[in-house]
């Protein structure tokens, strides 16, 4: 069992005294189960679960009218009574419309349980054709381990605390050392099962085969979103080929080098979106607040977890090589930045002056504080960044620049320099008035 960050939110979520329902969002393979399994082991008297992926289990609630209804057959089947003081988790919901509607009266009716369930394939098997009881739930998203989840899981404590310390002005005599572990966090991804497997192993071939395992399970789930066939074959083509574009700006046209046209992988794009296998990073040309976000433009695609793009591109030789792409620290970067910015459903963007994609100049930008965060990626050996002194220069104050790159932490001429390995306390090291 890994520990998750996220687990400190669900910890707070079951002291408040006014709780909702969570709905854990997250695609499959992220630990979702596991993560609700140890919180509820560690933080209740029991830990009641319903898996409605499993035929004879979701036969038992089939066609549940009431919350009074739910308390009976859980007791008369299952022989357990929910209450006060233990976890009702419910996993794969989207298998039951019912019991997606009973959770609207939950809150209202007993507002003292504590109720958790996920559903990896949640909004796409929906399909608009049923809701989410809006308002009456909380949401709460998990992604692949981040960095530091990763030194955790690696048993790499002291580095991760040394990490977690370190201050602005501060040397760190290890920075060399962070450097090796992080990219070996690059090479291997964030998957729990792969970095469980490489944890036990020590090695990247059978962690590759894991990748290749989950790669072919997220095709195999294709059928789950959808009965139509034609549908299915461009879905087939994102999820097949969607890695290739990792950390990339791409077009809907000829997507990926697939032959479909625009209108048919605009639509399979984000209903693989809303499997939280991808996230499509829409574009701005202005840093005026609030963000005008240009959305008929590219978007830069950022797959599930950079272990798959290295999979599906087969990058691991020039990384090994230490010879990264853009391509490739983006990815690394987008991840993060999405695991970091979930619990406050900040809007990830990049920037670019005009229409055409090339002449992308900041890497990703968001808002923070009323601020807008703007941060370059360089992969590279080079650290200087024309686009962020051109920014700062046109716009004056009204963005925080951060330059992400290999080297250690400072700041140089107004911008703030942040080593990869210490991404996420980006907070942290931005001024706060």
């Amino acid at each position: 069992m890994f520990k998750r960050i996220l687990e400190s939110s669900l910890v707070k979520w079951k002291n408040d005294s006014v709780h909702k329902p969570i709905i854990l969002r997250g695609a499959r393979q992220v630990g979702k189960t596991s993560l609700v399994r140890q919180f509820g082991k560690k933080n209740f008297r029991q830990l009641i679960e319903i898996n409605l992926e499993n035929q004879a289990q979701r036969q038992i609630f089939v066609g549940v009218l009431d919350v009074g209804d739910f308390e009976r057959r859980l007791a008369l089947v299952r022989g357990e009574r929910m209450e006060a003081g233990k976890l009702l988790f419910i996993d794969e919901i989207q298998e039951l419309k019912e019991m997606m509607e009973l959770l609207r009266f939950l809150a209202e009716e007993r507002p003292s349980w504590h109720v958790i369930v996920t559903g990896s394939l949640l909004e796409a098997k929906m399909g608009g054709k049923w809701s989410v009881p809006v308002g009456r739930v909380d949401y709460r998203s998990l992604f692949p381990l981040t960095f530091f989840e990763f030194l955790e899981a690696m048993g790499k404590r002291k580095l991760l605390s040394d990490l977690q310390d370190l201050q602005m002005g501060e040397k760190y005599p290890y920075h060399h050392l962070a450097m090796q572990v992080f990219e070996q966090y690059v090479l291997l991804g964030g998957m729990p099962e792969v970095v469980a497997n490489f944890t036990e192993k020590q090695d990247y071939g059978r962690a590759r085969e894991v990748l290749q395992r989950l790669q072919i399970g997220y095709l195999d789930d294709v059928a789950k979103y959808t009965k139509n066939e034609q549908e299915k074959k461009y879905l087939e083509a994102v999820v097949a080929n969607g890695a290739r574009e990792g950390g990339k700006i791409f077009r809907y046209e000829n997507f990926a080098g697939t032959d479909f046209r625009s209108r048919e992988m605009s639509s399979a794009v984000a209903r693989v979106e809303k499997t939280m296998l991808c996230r499509q990073v829409p574009v701005i040309n202005s840093t005026i607040l609030p963000m005008n976000l240009k959305w008929r433009r590219p978007k830069k695609m950022i797959w599930l977890d950079i272990g798959l793009v290295n999979l599906v591109n087969e990058y691991y030789g020039e990384i090994i090589r230490g010879d990264y792409s853009g391509r490739v620290m983006e990815q690394v970067v987008g991840q993060t930045l999405l695991a970091n910015l979930s619990s406050t459903f900040n809007q990830l963007v990049y920037f670019a002056r005009d229409r055409d994609e090339s002449s992308a100049e900041v890497d990703f930008c968001f808002v923070d504080n009323g601020k807008l965060i703007a941060m370059e990626v360089k992969a590279g050996k080079t650290t200087t960044s024309r686009s962020l002194q051109g920014l700062m220069k046109d716009q004056g104050n009204e963005i925080v620049p951060v330059l992400l790159s290999w080297r250690e932490l400072g700041i140089d001429r107004g911008m703030i320099k942040i080593p990869f390995y210490l991404l996420e306390r980006w907070r942290e090291f931005i001024p706060q008035n």
